[in-house]
């Protein structure tokens, strides 16, 4: 008799060391996307100016909304061909003297100028980009920016 006892807490233990890991692997795979769904660190990128270089380089200006206060880790611009993505150049203009941080604090923001390796026109209809935080340790919290 004293067998049976056994068994069940043994099955008990089973049961709940398998709840717990099926837990954190719902926390771990699914965290990410709720969070960039629901409680995303920037709002949407709105591009104020677009000056061509070249006709394969713009100058960019832009506007957002800083939502939560994380570390920036940070940007990439992508752009999209068909089906397929390539990741383009992306390099901030900035005065030689500036050696401020390039964290932000909530509010509204004014960004640029950008040197982006696309054409103007690529630009507002042929891109896409994507913000990378820290807000936790526990993942990169990415933001779909733009569009």
């Amino acid at each position: 008799m004293s067998q049976r006892p056994d068994l069940m807490l043994a099955l008990k233990v089973a049961m709940g060391t398998i709840s717990a890991l099926c837990a954190l692997y719902c926390f771990f795979a699914l965290g990410p996307m709720v969070e960039a769904r629901w409680f995303p660190v920037l709002g949407k990128l709105r591009i104020v100016q677009v000056d061509a270089l070249s006709p394969r380089t713009s100058v960019v200006m832009t506007e957002f909304d800083k939502l939560r206060d994380c570390e920036y880790l940070g940007i990439a611009w992508y752009y999209n061909e068909a089906s397929a993505f390539e990741r383009v150049s992306m390099v901030p203009i900035r005065d030689p003297d500036d050696t401020s941080a390039p964290n932000r604090p909530t509010g509204a923001q004014r960004a640029g100028p950008w040197r982006i390796a696309m054409s103007a026109e690529a630009v507002r209809g042929k891109s896409f980009v994507q913000a990378f935080h820290r807000c936790h340790p526990f993942w990169t919290t990415v933001t779909n920016f733009y569009p």
